[in-house]
């Protein structure tokens, strides 16, 4: 069947269109600056050229169009689409994640450092963003230990008498307990604020002088602590790379194409210092030109942080009009385009060049995988290389807020959208045999969407753990699914009495795997991830009973 004769009325103006299936599913969104000219396109044999177009036409029946006054209010209400319908033949970032920005907001009577994960237009300063968690609270104690902020939440602030137990240690100045005026707390703020702009070397000159004014004061142990800071913005610095005459905030994008694979990879420059930087994976079977404009609306989403300049590798053909949209987002100028020469030239060949080694990493680790697949599926005697890997896990304390964990694994890695909490109802007591048989029986025995069914499934525990979860995938009509256990190491005496144990149906006797072996680092990976997640839920409900005066135990 080909494509809907709809197309034939839609007006010659720009605007977007949108394809949907029998059901009325969404299955691709595109922006167009001449509608009717564009969706032609696709009626012709074999579509516009991209491979995947025949699949998606066969699958058409209706298209309906959304006409805009601009073609940037087209870019900006296709994006706003993709992320409501998440198309399938369209860009959509599986985890469509905010990067944290680290705020200061110096109008508040005492400033401090918060991370956030959007951007406000309130007057506030913000830095970023960072790609890693890890990465940015690392920042955060490094510039606590150097400027002695606020670190008390707006709730403590507002009811505390007592100053906090930083400001016992030295490492807050008491604002929380009014022990500092506000024009004596502003001026370390002003330092932090330049520390992260990147401006150590004022910093280091002016502390400079006052260490050794301290020192003639015979004042030295503050003298030290001073020293300790110059140290600390030393490393610092010398760690930095600079990026000659590039001034202000810009991000260069890189981009790698692989046939339909594509690695996108932005690189954070501030105040002319190379920051961080990240990279996306995705496929795409269509020009680079709309990859890249779908590419930048989602990562520059509404409450991200937007550079003054963006820097691309490639020109596309809206560039006025994808510049207005992120502008508007932005509340302020951002520009577009594509470096020929100088210092932002070389930044964009650089950005191009991580990409290029993101996509090769990505390659090797896939490959990597697959053979590792290959082998579990050998060893356990699967159907085939286990693609999906679900893992499970009991945490309660004797019977109370007893709880149970699962979590997935696709490829190798967490897919955390799948991870799922039970709260065990049906046990009274300890008995973990009884409390994983209800979990796996729930997982198994219902309709709820899990993303699929799992290639393999691994319990945290052994024979009887494994024997109770076999009971309840047969009762659930799922004796199909492949089951092993994973038994933990026991140390008696400092010694090792058994090691990791991995327990299969039907074998009496447990598989040990070296203590080198992928294999069993992967198992292990997968139960220790159910094992976190049972205990921090269980943690959570402990905590909660404990505040509401009663804890109940397991019905």
């Amino acid at each position: 069947m080909g494509l809907p004769s709809d197309w034939k009325t839609f007006p010659r103006s720009p605007g977007v269109y949108i394809m949907s299936d029998a059901r009325g599913k969404v299955l691709y969104v595109g922006k167009a600056k001449d509608l009717r000219a564009r969706v032609r396109n696709y009626s012709v044999r074999g579509g516009d050229g991209r491979p995947a177009i025949p699949n998606l036409i066969e699958r058409v029946r209706e298209i309906r169009c959304i006409v805009t006054a601009t073609e940037k209010e087209a870019l900006l209400l296709e994006n706003t689409l993709i992320k409501r319908h998440r198309p399938p033949f369209n860009i959509v970032f599986r985890d469509d994640k905010e990067y944290l920005l680290l705020r200061i907001d110096r109008n508040e009577e005492y400033p401090r450092p918060e991370l956030v994960r959007r951007a406000a237009r309130d007057g506030a300063t913000y830095f970023g963003p960072y790609s890693s968690a890890r990465g940015i609270r690392e920042t955060v104690r490094e510039l606590l230990r150097l400027f002695p902020l606020c670190t008390c939440t707006r709730r403590k602030f507002a009811s505390r008498t007592r100053p906090c137990l930083n400001y016992q240690m030295g490492r807050c100045l008491g604002a929380c307990a009014g022990r500092v005026t506000r024009e004596e707390y502003l001026p370390v703020v002003d330092d932090a604020v330049r520390f992260l702009r990147g401006e150590y070397r004022g910093l280091l000159a002016r502390w400079k002088t006052e260490m050794a004014a301290l020192s003639g004061g015979m004042r030295f142990e503050e003298a030290a602590k001073i020293r300790d800071r110059i140290a600390v913005i030393s490393k610092t610095l010398a760690r930095q790379r600079v990026v000659r005459a590039v001034r202000g905030d810009v991000d260069a994008v890189g981009w790698h194409r692989d046939g339909a694979a594509v690695t996108a990879a932005v690189l954070y420059v501030r105040n002319g210092r190379l920051s961080d930087a990240h990279q996306r994976h995705f496929r795409w079977e269509g020009s680079e030109e709309e990859a890249m404009d779908s590419f930048l609306l989602q990562h520059y989403g509404e409450g991200a942080f937007f550079p003054g300049e963006i820097l691309l590798p490639f020109p596309v053909a809206d560039r006025a009009a994808l510049s207005a949209a992120l502008s508007e987002r932005a509340g302020r100028t951002v520009a577009v385009h594509v470096p020929l020469r100088g210092e932002r030239a070389r930044l964009a060949e650089l950005a191009g060049k991580n990409a290029g080694e993101g996509a090769r990493m990505r390659r090797e680790r896939e490959d990597a995988y697959e053979r590792l697949a290959e082998r579990i599926g050998v060893l356990f005697s699967l159907p085939g290389p286990p693609v999906r890997i679900e893992g499970y896990d009991i945490s309660n304390i004797s019977g109370t807020e007893a709880v149970g964990s699962m979590v997935a694994f696709l490829g190798g890695k967490p897919a955390k959208k799948w991870y799922r909490k039970f709260t065990v109802r049906g046990v009274a007591g300890p008995n973990d045999f009884a409390m994983m048989e209800e979990v796996v029986r729930r997982r198994f025995g219902h309709d709820e969407d899990f993303g699929g069914m799992p290639d393999l499934v691994l319990i945290d525990g052994g024979k009887g753990q494994l024997s109770s979860a076999a009971a309840a995938m047969r009762a659930a009509g799922r004796e199909d699914v492949p089951l092993v256990s994973l038994a933990k190491e026991r140390v008696r005496g400092g010694e090792k009495v058994f090691r990791e144990r991995v327990f299969l149906p039907g074998r009496k006797n447990p598989l040990h795997l070296p203590p080198d072996d992928p294999v069993l680092h992967l198992l292990m990976r997968v139960r220790d991830e159910a094992h976190r997640f049972a205990v921090a839920f269980h943690r959570s409900r402990r905590t909660r009973a404990a505040f509401s005066g009663a804890r109940t135990p397991a019905e």
